[in-house]
């Protein structure tokens, strides 16, 4: 509970705000008057989901779709979400199975790795990127060097899902 104690110097007003209720209490013994101010919260809004910018159907009966993909300096980052009807469905996507095509050249673009050889991917177990697919989605994603600015558009393949294609290249 917030207490606020009325100052003469400060020009307090005699009414409480929209969003504040207040309370008085005024003690017998010295006169002292108490304002409890109570705020009312405001309501939280939830995000709203992210559109997909095209989905397939993925593994076990999953359905993958493909949230965000868009060029930052040389590097272009593909973030997918994973959904499934049942209660308990984790996926596993091999993490050297996982491309993008760039569409005008025809050239397949692997993950990137760091300078320690780790991928640049979320949720990496061993050789696999591990995805929560329950009825709450989970989000992965995973890095690739951009395709030429020339190319306007790729395709993505994961495995056991089908291919993302012509997928238009944000910049």
């Amino acid at each position: 509970m917030f207490t606020a104690f009325p100052l003469a110097a400060c020009g307090s007003s005699d009414q409480p705000s929209s969003n504040q209720a207040a309370a008085s209490d005024t003690s017998a013994a010295g006169g002292v008057t108490r304002e409890a101010v109570v705020r009312e919260e405001a309501p939280v809004t939830p995000i709203a989901p992210a559109a997909a910018i095209q989905s397939q159907p993925g593994p076990d009966g999953s359905q993958v779709d493909l949230i965000k993909l868009a060029v930052t300096g040389d590097i272009l980052t593909a973030t997918f979400r994973c959904s499934s009807q049942d209660k308990i469905n984790t996926e596993a996507f091999r993490v050297d199975g996982i491309s993008i095509i760039d569409d005008a050249t025809s050239q397949r673009i692997s993950i990137l790795k760091d300078n320690a050889g780790d991928w640049l991917a979320s949720s990496v177990s061993g050789n696999s990127m591990m995805v929560s697919c329950e009825v709450k989605p989970g989000i992965f994603w995973a890095k690739f060097p951009a395709p030429p600015a020339t190319s306007k558009t790729v395709s993505i393949n994961l495995p056991n899902t089908a291919p993302f294609d012509g997928v238009p290249v944000t910049r």
